[in-house]
């Protein structure tokens, strides 16, 4: 049975932000949800990620909130930057305080599109900043160091790196004990509500991908009779069994098709 998301009212902004003049992603002029998930996923394709591990960053990053419904531009995936993650990055590069550190506050209509903390110069910038920090390749550098074993955990394809994530503090104290609880008892780590929901939205996002890069469909992530119809065309032209899934191998065909899309920096062509 495939996860479901929550249904939960959402919360609202942080209480460091002026709610009267912060805009979630969807009411911004220009805001498309489609090319949203599409620079996400070519940003992080860029950067060495599989198509299954982009779209699971992209859901956790800046899509937790349905990748668009009730993403705040300083509220990205609830990361908010520690005062020991600044410290790790001053002394990485020479003193130097990371922009978003002193840039808290409400979006700008000046701001570029999609320019979280409002210092970040691009979505893919944003993007592997947060790769950087919460998931680092085990031959870099950790800036901050809790999140080593996430980081091994993700780049070898372990399906539990966001247990992983939580246990170290990433969703809070409730959510680690939740996890612990979990764990402790022999249950799957899709039983905790954070995984589940990240899980379905990853879907989500490789179907909303997909049907982008595939052509000829209607890009809303419901992967009906049509898509998969579309997806057994692609699948049997490139020697792969014709199920209309988006197995490992199919999505590989589908990012090697999606680079036409993309310049040289990764960025999505108009």
């Amino acid at each position: 049975m495939s996860p479901a998301k929550s249904t939960a009212p959402y919360k609202g902004p942080p209480a460091w932000l002026d709610a009267a003049t912060e805009l979630p992603l969807p009411r911004e002029s220009g805001y498309d949800r489609e090319r949203f998930v599409v620079e996400c996923m070519a940003a992080l394709l860029a950067r060495g990620c599989t198509p299954r591990q982009a779209a699971e960053v992209t859901a956790n990053a800046s899509g937790e909130a349905s990748h668009g419904r009730n993403v705040f531009h300083g509220n990205a995936g609830g990361w908010k930057i520690t005062k020991a993650y600044a410290d790790g990055y001053r002394a990485a590069h020479g003193g130097a305080c990371p922009p978003w550190w002193k840039a808290r506050g409400n979006v700008a209509s000046a701001d570029s599109a999609w320019c979280f903390y409002r210092a970040f110069p691009s979505l893919a910038h944003f993007l592997g900043e947060w790769l950087s920090h919460f998931v680092p390749k085990p031959d870099g550098v950790a800036l901050y160091p809790a999140y080593k074993a996430t980081g091994a955990a993700f780049w070898r394809g372990d399906e539990r790196w966001l247990g992983e994530m939580i246990l170290v503090g990433y969703k809070g104290a409730p959510s680690k004990a939740r996890m612990r609880a979990l764990r402790a008892a022999g249950k799957p780590d899709s039983d905790h509500p954070s995984v589940r929901d990240h899980r379905a939205i990853a879907r989500e996002v490789l179907e909303w991908w997909a049907q982008h890069v595939l052509g000829g469909l209607t890009v809303d992530g419901a992967w009906g009779p049509k898509s998969q119809a579309r997806c057994r065309e692609v699948q049997t032209a490139n020697g792969l069994p014709a199920t209309g899934q988006l197995d490992a191998a199919t999505l590989d065909v589908v990012a090697a098709i999606a680079t036409v899309f993309q310049d040289a920096s990764g960025r999505v062509r108009a």
